[in-house]
């Protein structure tokens, strides 16, 4: 893994190292998804395909996960905000 080391502006900017850009490569206009995992910043460029990504973050610490242990965690995490629980009744809710 190759670390580089960038400086935050203060206008809240950061410029990606030349090197970084070229190993991604990365182009003028391309988008960057930012996250926040476990108190790290994590920066993925759109052009780059998920499955490209396996094995990143290393072996998953309880061993490879089943697709319905897969779908289960993300109905928990992301899907749960999603699912219509007739409880909401604002006006301004997309039907």
């Amino acid at each position: 893994m190759t670390v580089w080391e960038a400086t935050l502006s203060s206008k809240g900017q950061v410029t990606i190292p030349k090197e970084m850009r070229e190993a991604l490569n990365l182009r003028p206009g391309d988008q960057l998804i930012y996250s926040v995992i476990d108190g790290e910043i994590v920066i993925t460029p759109k052009n780059i395909d998920l499955k490209d990504l396996a094995g990143y973050l290393g072996d998953a610490p309880n061993g490879p996960a089943t697709l319905a242990e897969i779908d289960a965690a993300v109905l928990v995490a992301a899907g749960a905000n999603a699912l219509d629980t007739g409880e909401d009744h604002s006006p301004d809710v997309a039907a």
